[in-house]
């Protein structure tokens, strides 16, 4: 029997490379693995269910079906938690490829197949980096008439709202489908910003949008990797997976959202009434005028002298009343002025007897030294005497560059508000988490 060598020694026999399986990496680089440290704490957004059959009073299946919106909005998945934080930490998008890693398994797509895959149509404008005010309108339109058609109202000061309790109840209803399953957002719902009026423009039209391209776009915009928002698209991803033949046997799902349906409808009637601007009651007209049909509507209307009269005389009081609330925001400035120069008088007493106070000690400590023969300390290269005079003192040279002050970079008042309300939001999920623990 041959000897065996020092290096087999204690060690088994290597096998070949054939037989043993290499291990699945489920990063593809550093980057996403520390991608994936930020995300593995995240909640999902699953999306959600819409059952369009509840809104065809509004007219939404057709205007969905323009767009090829029908099957996409019916997808309805089990969520799994544990992959979606994977699939963006390994997500890029570019150019017209799709490509992740899921499982230790490469996902690698073609925008056409993604589209095929999630059953939308990869024509029509690209909307994802627009808004309503640099989108390129046919002729005709613009932001006012795209405002008007969302708001149902041509009041010009509407071009730049973002509530959407101020949409008609069917802009209202698109817009909680974006929200939800086409630019998903965390937090609040109550502000349309970005592209999502132009999309619900688009909608209303019938404009062609390519959504493919919106929906990849977001997968891989900052807003998904910000601290605090949730990670969209649950039922999408669990969608594409099962595509792509992914074994998920092993995995634990959850469920998704509740459905967009009637329900939620109701509710949005509901606060669509509450938000209704109440109309003025118009007092009767008056015997000159007329209210038969084809009359002209823009004739004023009479009123009576004393409905005048009234009128007027509230006009003056209160106009009285703002030039009198004036003139004592005035009068209260002009004393606030002459008591901060009384202030800023008696601080600077307080100084020149502070500075007379430490004159004072620092004779006292020179008496003592020479009455005890004592040696005065030596000066430190910031130690001076004080000058013989009062304030103001004579400036003091820098010894040194003082050090850099930390800057506060600012913060769009928008995003804190969402922020505090996506951190609310994290509270009170967990909270239910661990009731149901309990």
């Amino acid at each position: 029997m041959p000897k065996r060598s020092r290096t087999e020694k204690g060690k088994g026999v290597a096998q070949p490379s054939s037989q043993v399986p290499r291990p699945l990496r489920p990063f593809i680089n550093d980057l996403a693995a520390d991608r994936y440290s930020h995300l593995s704490t995240r909640n999902i957004n699953s999306g959600r269910f819409v059952t369009i059959q509840d809104f065809e009073h509004l007219d939404i299946p057709q205007i969905l079906q323009n767009n090829n919106l029908v099957e996409f909005l019916t997808i309805k998945e089990q969520v799994y938690t544990s992959l979606v934080p994977y699939f963006y930490a390994n997500y890029e998008f570019d150019g017209n490829r799709i490509t992740s890693r899921v499982l230790g398994r490469e996902i690698d797509l073609s925008i056409g197949r993604f589209a095929r895959i999630l059953h939308l149509s990869t024509g029509g404008a690209d909307v994802y980096s627009h808004d309503l005010h640099d989108f390129e309108f046919s002729e005709g339109e613009s932001s006012l008439t795209a405002s008007t058609l969302i708001h149902g109202n041509d009041n010009p000061g509407l071009v730049r709202n973002e509530v959407v309790s101020r949409y008609t109840l069917q802009s209202q209803v698109l817009a909680k489908i974006i929200f939800y399953n086409i630019v998903p957002k965390h937090g609040e719902y109550s502000h349309a910003r970005g592209c999502v009026p132009l999309i619900i423009y688009c909608l209303l039209k019938g404009i062609k949008v390519n959504f493919p391209r919106v929906i990849a776009c977001h997968m891989g915009s900052d807003q998904i990797r910000t601290a605090g928002r949730s990670l969209p698209y649950g039922m999408l991803i669990t969608h594409l997976l099962r595509a792509l033949d992914f074994d998920l046997s092993a995995e634990t799902p959850s469920s998704p959202l509740s459905n967009i349906n009637g329900v939620v409808l109701k509710m949005m009637e509901a606060q669509l009434r509450r938000h209704a601007p109440v109309q003025p009651h118009l007092p009767p007209a008056g015997p000159g005028s007329s209210s038969a049909p084809g009359s002209s509507s823009s004739a004023a209307p009479a009123y009576p002298p004393e409905l005048q009269t009234f009128i007027t005389s509230q006009i003056e009081a209160h106009q009285a009343w703002v030039d009198q609330r004036v003139a004592d925001l005035r009068a209260e400035m002009d004393a606030r002025a002459v008591q901060d120069a009384a202030f800023r008088a008696e601080v600077r007493n307080d100084m020149s007897y502070f500075a007379d106070s430490m004159r004072f000690v620092d004779v006292q400590f020179q008496a003592l030294f020479s009455k005890f023969d004592m040696p005065v300390p030596d000066r430190t290269a910031t130690a001076c005497r004080l000058p013989s005079t009062g304030p103001p003192f004579p400036p003091r040279a820098r010894v040194s560059v003082p050090p850099p002050r930390t800057r506060v970079d600012g913060f769009d008042p928008d995003e804190v508000i969402s922020s505090d309300e996506d951190a609310g939001d994290d509270e009170r999920t967990a909270e239910e988490a661990g009731d149901d623990e309990e």
